[in-house]
């Protein structure tokens, strides 16, 4: 997944503080620096790298304010020093570009700066650098699909996420299909989008991956979806 930088033009990355160990700027010792810092003015307006949803907000600590949003399974973006809490709440939905918070200098920090994190849990020091994301590296990119013609979380994740690019899926991909997702799929097949999985919209499905519309997802169909979703032809 390539992320947009939450921050604006013209600030960049300290050079003195990215991910991976450094010189703790406070204690003067070399630890694991879990994110990455980028100087800016307090007040700074950051905005949602991607689509996702608040799943947490704080209210102090060595962090100061901070926030903290989900944007796959296993992809999380973490904001600290934040001027004041974020006017999001906690479950609420963003989409790439809205406004999230403001940058600031609270908690343990020594300037007014934006420290950020990519995460796979909530969890603290479940991290990953978050450059490659942020320059959309093909390294990052998931591996293709299994074509075994099985309807597993995996391809439910993969089609939900071929759909979101599309624009037509709003949920974050996680492999567990339900009514966004179902409405998604029948507003990309041109079925009538009712949110029920049923044999109009199986059928509508299987035209437009062009097999035998019989309403019957078997090998051949999924097969089929997951050579379109790997080849990128969905």
């Amino acid at each position: 997944m390539k992320l947009q930088k939450p921050w604006p033009e013209p600030y960049t990355i300290n050079a003195r503080s990215p991910f991976g160990p450094r010189k703790h700027p406070i204690t003067g010792r070399v630890t694991m620096h879990h994110g990455i810092d980028v100087a800016m003015p307090v007040g700074t307006p950051l905005t949602a790298p991607a689509d996702g949803v608040v799943v947490h907000k704080g209210n102090g600590g060595s962090g100061g304010f901070t926030l903290i949003i989900k944007h796959a399974e296993n992809l999380h973006t973490v904001y600290y020093h934040l001027e004041k809490p974020s006017h999001l709440s906690k479950g609420q939905r963003v989409e790439t570009g809205d406004l999230i918070a403001h940058s600031g200098n609270t908690g343990r920090s020594t300037g007014p700066h934006l420290h950020m994190e990519l995460r796979r849990s909530r969890r603290w020091g479940d991290t990953m650098d978050p450059v490659p994301y942020l320059k959309g590296s093909p390294s990052v990119t998931p591996p293709p699909l299994k074509v075994d013609g099985r309807l597993g979380r995996n391809t439910w994740k993969a089609w939900q996420t071929e759909l979101k690019e599309m624009g037509y899926y709003k949920g974050i991909p996680d492999g567990r299909p339900g009514v966004m997702t179902y409405r998604a799929i029948q507003a990309w097949s041109r079925a009538t989008v009712d949110g029920v999985l049923g044999p109009q919209t199986r059928r509508a499905v299987q035209k437009k991956l062009g097999v035998k519309q019989d309403g019957k997802w078997g090998r051949i169909t999924i097969s089929e979806l997951q050579r379109r979703i790997n080849n990128g032809t969905l």
